[in-house]
């Protein structure tokens, strides 16, 4: 019987960080804005005043103290409060092959292992940023791996199906070496 084990991973963490304080100021003064432009209507009953917040809250609710992000400018504008991703063209890697080259590296470094000794890749994630190309075929592209590739969306279990997946094909001995990157921008359901 084929052992399967995982022989490397890695994490890729965004360039930039948000406090919660930097989240909070700007929250807040998104509701003063707000409530200041619709004061009339507020009074009248017609749309209803927001509430500012607090760092405390944040901690309370969610035990987050600060999230690493790709982008920050949008998210501590108060106009937006959100990423700026800029579409990138086909040419171009994808934010996502990117994330996923820069933990791959770690990984195959951690496991001792090159792109020769890499059969499959596959990227599991929840939002992929494009259908075509396949980000599996960027990241195989970009870091010289032969074999095949292709993406998994399973929503939330996209990683455990990758792993299992992999798995399966370990198993049966169709490969001998999986890649398995799990490239998530969770403000895909905003931004792309």
């Amino acid at each position: 019987m084929t052992k399967v084990v995982i022989s490397g991973t890695g994490v890729f963490t965004p360039p930039h960080s948000v406090s919660n304080t930097e989240l909070v100021d700007t929250f807040n003064k998104y509701v003063r804005k707000h409530n200041e432009e619709n004061a009339a209507a507020i009074e009248r009953g017609e749309v209803e005043a927001l509430s500012e917040s607090s760092v405390d809250f944040i901690v309370k609710a969610s035990g987050i103290e600060a999230r690493y992000v790709m982008d920050k400018s949008g998210i501590v504008d108060p106009d937006i409060m959100a990423p700026r991703l800029r579409q990138r063209s086909n040419d171009e890697p994808s934010i996502l092959a990117e994330m996923a080259v820069d933990a791959a590296k770690k990984a195959m470094k951690r496991a001792n292992k090159t792109a020769a000794d890499i059969d499959a890749v596959l990227v599991a994630c929840s939002n992929l940023e494009r259908p075509y190309p396949a980000i599996a075929v960027e990241v195989q592209d970009l870091l010289g791996i032969e074999g095949f590739g292709f993406d998994m969306n399973v929503a939330c279990s996209s990683a455990t199906f990758g792993i299992q997946t992999a798995y399966d094909m370990l198993r049966s001995g169709s490969v001998d070496c999986v890649l398995i990157v799990d490239p998530e921008i969770c403000s895909g359901h905003l931004n792309f």
